[in-house]
Parts: C-alpha cells; sequence; structure tokens
C-alpha cells in the first residue's frame, strides 16, 4: 500500500503475546527514515489497529514570522500520513533553543494535520478557527496544552525539528539563515517564496507541497524541494500561503456530471437584460461575491428585492486600486438602507489586520440556493450597458455562465460561506455609514446611468439556453489555478493534433516574478500550456487585450510584449500559434475565456481569473470549467468575429 508517497509494510497479524515484544524490537528511524528505511507495520489488539514501531510524522507547516506584536500566533503543524491515529504523548518539538512536549492523551488521527501554537487566542484572531494545541504562557479552555519551554521561531532563520518520546530526531525544517549543515538536511534552506513586491515576507507560512490527487503533502527528501515555496518548481512550488485562508479544504476541484441547464450571458451584448431578469426572479435570497459595483439600475433592483424581502448578502473588495468610487458607496448605501447585508474585505493596518488574499476578485452569485453564476464582470456600466442596442452598443466584452448543477451551486456556496464568514474572519467588516471610504457617499451626490452607445454591432442579441447533462469543475485560486492534473493547465494539456484552442483575456503577462525578471527566470505557466498545446499540433490562438494596453505599452509584460514574444516563439518553431491585440466592442476585452475544443468536443472556461501571478497565487479567483458543444459553437463564434474586428 502506498499513499501521500509514504511506503508500508503489510498489516501482519499475530497473537498478542508477541505485541510487547514487537513494540520494544523496533528502533526509531533518524531523520529521512521514513521513506528509506523500514516500513509501518501495524498490530491488531482488540479489534483495533495499532502502529509498531515509529511512526513516520511530520513537519507540515512553520508560521514563524506573524504580523501581531511579539508573535503569540506563531505556530507549527504536524501531519500524520498514516491510515490510524497516532498517539503523540511524549513527542517532541524544539527551535534549536527551546522545546516544547505532547503530554498524556494526545492523539494525532489518520492523515490529519494538527497546529499548535504559542496562543491559542491570538492563532484563532489571525487565521480563523482555533489550533489544536498551544505552548505559550497562560491557557486556553478545550485546548491541548504542551509543557516545557515555549518555542519562539527566530524571524531570519533557523531550525524546526519533531523528535520521537525518546530524542531520536524524526523530521527537520531548515528555514531561512539556519544551519544548512546539521545532520537530516540537504542542500539550500526553505526560504518564503519572495518574487516582487506584491508578496511579503511577514505573515507568510512555510508549508509542504501538496499532492494534487490526494491533497496531502507528499513523500519527504529533507530539501527545500519538499516546501511549497521551492524555486525550481514552477508548477507545484512557488507558491505563498497567509494566515485564514482555505488551502486544504479547496485544494482539490470538484467535478460534477449533472444533467441540468446552462446559460451564456454576453457583454455588452446582452448582459443587461440577461442578469436583471434573473436577480428580478430571485424569491428568497441573492448572494453576490465581487470586486467592484458600480451599476446604478442593478444596485436600485437589489435594493428593490431587499425591500420586497429577498435575503441580500454582498462581499467586495474593500481595497481595490484607485479606492471604492463615490457612486458604488451610493449604490451600497441604497442596498444596506433597504435591508440588504453588505461586507467588506479590506486591511486595517492601525489594528493589524490583513486580508487573507490580495484582492478578492471573484465575480459570482447565487441566486435562491439553486442558480449559480461565475462570470467575468463586475456591475458596471461598462459591463451591462441598458441602452437600445438596434443601432450598436459600446461597453466591455465579457461573459457570465449560469448553471443550476446542484454541485457547483454547493461548491461556490462554501466558498462564499468560507470568504465571508463575519466574526470568524477579522477582514470582513459589515458596511458602516460612517466610514470614510466606504461609507455614505458625499452629500449630494448624484449617481450616473450613462451607458452604451452605438461604436459595436452587436453579435450575440439573447443568451444561449442548453439543456443536458454537462461535465462542470469550479476553479479557484489561489487553491487550484495552477494545477496541472486538472482545471484550466489539466484541460489545455489534453489538447493536441487536430485541436482547438481559443484564449480571450484582459492580459496574459510575457514573464512572472519581479519587472526585472524574465522568460526564462520566471515563464507565465499559461504561455507555457498553451506553446506546448501548439506543439504537440494543436490550433492555437490568443487574443488580448488592446484598449487597457495601450496605457501600459513601456511594460515589459504588456499585452504588446506578450503578442511579440509568442509570435517570435511560433515562427522560430513553425507552430500553429497567433496572438494579436483587440478592442472590439469599444471599451476593452475584459474577458477572461478558454475555448478548447479535443477531438470535437466542445469546452469552456470563464471566470475572473487573469494572466498575471498575483490573480493565481495570491487573489480570490473563480472559474467555470464546462463540457458543452453548443456553448463551444456559440463563443467560438463570437471569438472569432472578435479575432478579425478592425
Amino acid at each position: 500500500m502506498k499513499r501521500s508517497g509514504v511506503d508500508h509494510r503489510p498489516i501482519l497479524w499475530i497473537w498478542f503475546p508477541l505485541l510487547a515484544v514487537l513494540l520494544s524490537a523496533g528502533a526509531p528511524p533518524g531523520v529521512g527514515a521514513q521513506q528509506s528505511g523500514p516500513a509501518a507495520t501495524y498490530l491488531p489488539l482488540m479489534g483495533k489497529m495499532f502502529y509498531a514501531g515509529t511512526p513516520p510524522l511530520l513537519i507540515s507547516a512553520v508560521h514563524y514570522d506573524s504580523y501581531l506584536t511579539g508573535e503569540p500566533d506563531e505556530a507549527f503543524q504536524l501531519y500524520n500520513p498514516l491510515d490510524n491515529p497516532v498517539p503523540l504523548e511524549g513527542w517532541q518539538v524544539d527551535d534549536g533553543r527551546h522545546r516544547v512536549a505532547f503530554g498524556p492523551g494526545a492523539s494525532l488521527p489518520a492523515q490529519e494535520t494538527i497546529w499548535c501554537a504559542r496562543s491559542a487566542i491570538s492563532f484563532t484572531l489571525t487565521f480563523g478557527v482555533p489550533p489544536g494545541c498551544e505552548y505559550g504562557a497562560g491557557s486556553s479552555p478545550g485546548v491541548l496544552r504542551l509543557y516545557g519551554s515555549p518555542l519562539q521561531f527566530v524571524n531570519t532563520g533557523g531550525s524546526v525539528r519533531l523528535l520521537t518520546s525518546d530524542g531520536a530526531v524524526q523530521d527537520l525544517l531548515v528555514y531561512g539563515t539556519g544551519d544548512t549543515s546539521v545532520a537530516g538536511w540537504r542542500g539550500p534552506a526553505v526560504n518564503p517564496y519572495l518574487p516582487s513586491t506584491s508578496f511579503g515576507r511577514e505573515g507568510q507560512i512555510l508549508y509542504r507541497k501538496l499532492d494534487q490527487l490526494t491533497g496531502r503533502p507528499g513523500p519527504d527528501t529533507g530539501t527545500r524541494a519538499d516546501w511549497a515555496s521551492d524555486p525550481n518548481d514552477v508548477i507545484n512550488g512557488r507558491k505563498a500561503r497567509y494566515p485564514g485562508g482555505d488551502l486544504e479544504q479547496f485544494f482539490r476541484p470538484q467535478t460534477s456530471a449533472e444533467r441540468g441547464s446552462l446559460q451564456i450571458i454576453v457583454s455588452p451584448d446582452n448582459a443587461y437584460p440577461a442578469l436583471s431578469s434573473l436577480l428580478a426572479g430571485a424569491r428568497r435570497r441573492i448572494r453576490f461575491e465581487g470586486f467592484t459595483f458600480d451599476s446604478a439600475r442593478l444596485g436600485a433592483l437589489l435594493a428593490g428585492q431587499a425591500r420586497m424581502g429577498v435575503a441580500v448578502e454582498i462581499l467586495l473588495e474593500g481595497d481595490p486600486p484607485g479606492g471604492v468610487t463615490d457612486q458604488q458607496r451610493w449604490i451600497i448605501q441604497q442596498i444596506a438602507v433597504a435591508g440588504g447585508q453588505v461586507y467588506y474585505m479590506r486591511r486595517d493596518p492601525a489594528s493589524g489586520v490583513r486580508t487573507r488574499y490580495t484582492y478578492q476578485h471573484g465575480k459570482f452569485w447565487l441566486l435562491d440556493d439553486r442558480l449559480a453564476l461565475i462570470g467575468t464582470e463586475n456591475p458596471s456600466d461598462d459591463s451591462f450597458p441598458d441602452d437600445d442596442k438596434s443601432d450598436g452598443t459600446l461597453g466591455q466584452r465579457g461573459l457570465y455562465l449560469v448553471t443550476d448543477a446542484p454541485a457547483v451551486v454547493a461548491n461556490l456556496a462554501a466558498v462564499m460561506d468560507a470568504d465571508l464568514a463575519p466574526g470568524v474572519h477579522h477582514d470582513i467588516f459589515p458596511w458602516e455609514a460612517a466610514s470614510l471610504t466606504l461609507g455614505a457617499p458625499p452629500p449630494g451626490f448624484s449617481p450616473s446611468y450613462a451607458a452604451g452607445g452605438s461604436y459595436y454591432p452587436v453579435q450575440k442579441p439573447q443568451p444561449l439556453d442548453v439543456e443536458g447533462t454537462f461535465t462542470s469543475q469550479v476553479i479557484l485560486a489561489p487553491e487550484q489555478a495552477l494545477r496541472d492534473q486538472d482545471s484550466l493547465l489539466g484541460l489545455i494539456a489534453r489538447a493536441g493534433k487536430g485541436d482547438t484552442v481559443l484564449v480571450e483575456q484582459l492580459y496574459e503577462q510575457t514573464y512572472w516574478g519581479a519587472e526585472t525578471s524574465n522568460v526564462s527566470d520566471n515563464p507565465n505557466p499559461r504561455l507555457l500550456a498553451y506553446a506546448a498545446a501548439a506543439r504537440r499540433g494543436a490550433r492555437v490562438r490568443v487574443l488580448l487585450d488592446a484598449f487597457f494596453d495601450d496605457q501600459d505599452l513601456r511594460s515589459p509584460r504588456s499585452n504588446l510584449r506578450t503578442v511579440e514574444y509568442l509570435t517570435a516563439v511560433a515562427r522560430a518553431e513553425g507552430l500553429d500559434l497567433e496572438a494579436r491585440r483587440g478592442n472590439p466592442t469599444g471599451q476593452g476585452i475584459h474577458n477572461k475565456m478558454v475555448l478548447v475544443q479535443i477531438a470535437g468536443r466542445g469546452w469552456v472556461v470563464a471566470g475572473s481569473l487573469n494572466g498575471g501571478e498575483v490573480s493565481a497565487k495570491l487573489n480570490r479567483e473563480v472559474a467555470l470549467e464546462v463540457a458543452s458543444d453548443a456553448a463551444y459553437d456559440y463563443l467560438s463564434q463570437l471569438f472569432w468575429y472578435d479575432w478579425n474586428a478592425p
């Protein structure tokens, strides 16, 4: 049997009188013995299974440089890879200067982790959930108490050791400036992932890579390659994690095949009438998680629904670039006064509050707990113009996917519950009229209702509505965006000779990392996937925005540079790969859409996920991947119009 990269001996069914002999015969392994030394042996006793020898427990995460003054929320995490619980009595953890130990009754369940913090109260404030144990001054009711000298992790670097009850070193982490010559460690120390100023050292958690299939820590090699900040691993490494997120809960995406309906709403063509009709049809509950909200007409619709008794609940980003507009402040005031519940995810440096994500950038609606809308657009007049479109319109290119698939609805409800959780996460603030930046608008403010124009001849006056059985997968960032066994990269990896990949995107950065970096050192994994599909024989087209990009042409990571890069690759290798910029609808391509046709079957991926490193690794983003030939045909027609538009 093999699980999470740890080999286990077969279960030995022996007579009870031999139990004491076998238990005393096993010598504790040293560091790294969990995969190179003797494998695990289980023994039966009165219907239960017990572990003989030293269990291969691991240090799976360390929170060593926290946001709080005095760092009372410092913590370490242990992982049990076995199929049986492991008693922890006598096990010890040290930081090179101090040591704590588990007392009687402590146990780590099978294939589970446990966080141990200096202060359970402080840890709960930072992480949103209590730890399993604590070891600092004081005590918290109901939290397992460790004894010994409280740990104090050095921010610049050091080591963390896990020792068995007889003092043998079972696992070791060397980080920062810690001594890498210590027995049991090989190569450079583990460091936080800091490719640019968007990634902060303070608060970053060092954690082991998670296996894409199992969601559990992988095998231990005693090197930094085991850890998610590994600078040499473009897919499973180069990750940063901060307190309060829900990595384990959402690490593995859910795939479902369910019969139901699928609707495709296109901006600016049919978006306003389609979305307003769906919102007006809600009878019990409307939930929205978004980035910004600047459409006064859609805001008035929600306020009206709230006055009619529909429960309206909204979560928005509290610190978008440029700040929250007075238009949004006016809209939110109308909704809140009408009885809607509005929350902001925001930082508060004066109180030491940091947000779990750099931006809450996802865009999805849940209506009456039965309908999910996942899209690329914020409620704005550019994306949802309500003008007479008989002479054309003007706006941003984008779309929404609407489904009643129960698994998709339930998955997104769980995401919003986790992201919002009022009273649990300290970065969630209810709307307050008195807030200087997020509250009521200036006295006398008058909202704008101007929308639309005549620049763009509407291509899709009606949404697509289809019924059938759809295979769907919700894709979340930062948890799932760079998985290559499934999700977007996994889908593109299946495209080969005779297949098609069509990308329409707000932006795809030529490379990630620092602005001064380059394609070789910090490749964009999405561009790597597109080029790899072309090398396998797929036809690949990449259409990027020109409207917003024209404001940033000097940047080495502008869309213009990306088009030049992909064009050069295609010419050098003779690939069926083309890239260009466009502005087909007058106000830019705000879309984040990938269409893939594999062996004649069509797939659509759309949502809020952009082509930059922050979007994939630090933001809350939401997209939906769905198999539908009808949806592919409908949207590929739109793509080719946009591709050829002047």
